[in-house]
């Protein structure tokens, strides 16, 4: 996904009545994208996971799944416009719903009450594939979860991120991996057919002038 399908998605549901499950799915898209979560580490977050900072947020995950050694790992997430702030979506939730405790991203019934039980991994994919079908997105059957650590890594090529800057938000041990997001973000921007084409096009212009 890239940052324009995340708008979209938020822009769905700022357009839905005040609920419990949209404030909730408000701040689980954003903490999703913005620190490039698994599934199974995103619904795993708990309220004593969170180190509230000046400049935004820092969640320390106990045992990521590449973590073999169980040292952890810290993923910082800093305060961005109040239209979009990740931080300010999470306070709002937690506010609401009086999470003080326990796993932040909970199961909602269909009469908007709050579970104690977090989601399970599967409704990640279930939350994304019902706001993608909203947002009319034409490739539904390949979103998922992994759609967030995919769109934060190509995204950030794009925006000429520093590649150690992109592997240490998505907590990456292998380089391959990280320089196979980044080239999929550059094949645009960094190709040889597009010089190609404005050459061609420059070569076009300069005839159609002659005559």
């Amino acid at each position: 996904m890239r940052l324009e399908h995340i708008a979209a998605l938020l822009q769905a549901l700022y357009k839905k009545p005040e609920s419990n499950k949209k404030r909730r799915d408000i701040a689980l898209i954003l903490i999703a994208f913005f620190g490039a979560f698994r599934r199974s580490e995103l619904v795993a977050i708990t309220y004593a996971d969170i180190n509230w900072e000046p400049e935004g947020i820092a969640i320390t995950l106990p045992q990521p799944k590449t973590d073999q050694e169980a040292k952890g790992m810290t993923r910082s997430i800093p305060f961005g416009k109040q239209s979009f702030c990740p931080i300010l979506a999470l306070k709002q939730w937690l506010d609401s719903a009086t999470i003080i405790s326990g796993p932040i991203f909970r199961s909602i019934n269909r009469w908007d009450q709050i579970s104690d039980q977090p989601l399970k991994p599967g409704s990640v994919n279930h939350i994304l594939k019902a706001l993608g079908a909203e947002c009319g997105f034409d490739f539904i059957s390949d979103l998922s979860s992994h759609s967030f650590r995919r769109g934060l890594s190509t995204s950030a090529a794009r925006e000429k991120v520093d590649f150690a800057l992109i592997k240490k938000q998505g907590g990456w041990k292998s380089d391959g991996t990280v320089w196979e997001y980044i080239e999929e973000g550059h094949q645009f921007s960094e190709n040889a057919s597009s010089i190609l084409i404005n050459k061609m096009d420059s070569l076009l212009t300069e005839k159609n002038e002659k005559f």
